[in-house]
């Protein structure tokens, strides 16, 4: 088999996800999902709240285990099955295949420990350093991030630096053992608007510097076409539009990604036309199409659910195109 072949298949490429169910009790939270990352290519999972971004990256990370949650379908990092492998496997792999960036470093980061502490503990596990190595590799890495004086921040605890420096300290963290994914959950909403560019721009540095692929989860479109190889709209657990980042945000087909489109605050914008309604209940979701109850376009068809259909470089998963 050619190389081109084992990514389509997922053989190798950073993230292969085929059919993935993932439900809550009843409840699918995921639902029949499907996307692949290539190497070196980063992707933007967009859409309101409740729409199942978070869970994906969760879920990837191996975070969302039985018995809380069943899953079903194919969720693959660097070609190994991450819904189904056992907590000492995921172990291993968490930081040296996948990397998180939570939404909210404060949070994140453990208050009783110091920046040294965070950041030797996956050399510790995953590279075997002793305590003058993971000295040496966590000053490079606070370097790396742009921490001004990392000699003094090593021996900082959380709360004495900014919100700023903890979100650098968290991506230091993520890439130390450099993972070949990186997931990022809403990685600068946590923070002041004046600094949230630099982070962006620091979290591409770095994935690019290493070769890597990520995945962001975002909320703003505008952000998603500047950091994004490739978007996927998700509504209410189901992916509806997925391709070049640009083509979808600039030429949005699916109902749905025209009213994200619509509702967007941008510079100029006269008025705002939000989407009409809420996103459905888990307890209550449609069956078909899950958008359908607040869809102007929607028909009787809708009650059954539309596969994706390409159109162009573009997968959209609607009957009235």
């Amino acid at each position: 088999m050619q190389a081109s072949q084992q990514q389509a298949a997922g053989g190798a490429v950073p993230l292969h996800v085929e059919q993935f169910t993932l439900r809550r009790g009843p409840v699918a939270v995921l639902d029949a999902v499907s996307l692949t990352l290539a190497e070196g290519q980063t992707l933007a999972l967009i859409g309101e709240s409740g729409a199942g971004k978070s869970t994906l990256a969760f879920a990837a990370m191996g975070l969302l285990n039985e018995p809380g949650v069943a899953m079903e379908g194919a969720l693959r990092v660097c070609g190994d099955d991450v819904a189904h492998a056992a907590e000492k496997q995921l172990r291993r792999w968490r930081g040296t295949r996948m990397g998180l960036i939570f939404q909210d470093a404060s949070a994140a980061l453990n208050p009783c420990f110091t920046v040294l502490d965070h950041l030797s503990e996956p050399l510790r596990r995953h590279r075997g350093y002793s305590r003058a190595q993971c000295r040496e590799r966590a000053l490079a890495l606070l370097e790396s991030v742009g921490i001004a004086d990392p000699q003094a921040r090593l021996k900082a605890y959380p709360h004495e630096l900014s919100g700023g420096m903890q979100q650098r300290v968290m991506i230091a963290i993520a890439l130390a053992c450099e993972p070949r994914l990186l997931l990022a959950d809403e990685p600068t909403s946590a923070l002041d608007v004046t600094i949230q560019a630099q982070i962006m721009a620091l979290i591409l540095e770095r994935v690019h510097a290493l070769g890597a692929s990520a995945v962001f989860v975002l909320h703003d479109l505008a952000l998603a076409t500047q950091v994004a190889d490739r978007v996927a709209v998700m509504y209410a657990g189901q992916i509806v539009e997925e391709g070049p980042a640009k083509e979808v945000l600039n030429h949005p087909r699916h109902p749905y990604t025209q009213g994200l489109r619509a509702s967007a605050v941008e510079f100029g914008a006269e008025r705002l036309q939000p989407i009409a309604g809420v996103v459905p209940a888990l307890s209550n979701m449609p069956q078909g199409c899950r958008f359908a109850p607040r869809c102007p376009r929607a028909t009787a068809q809708c009650g059954e659910r539309p596969q994706p259909r390409t159109m162009g470089a573009v997968k959209v998963a609607c009957w009235n195109l």
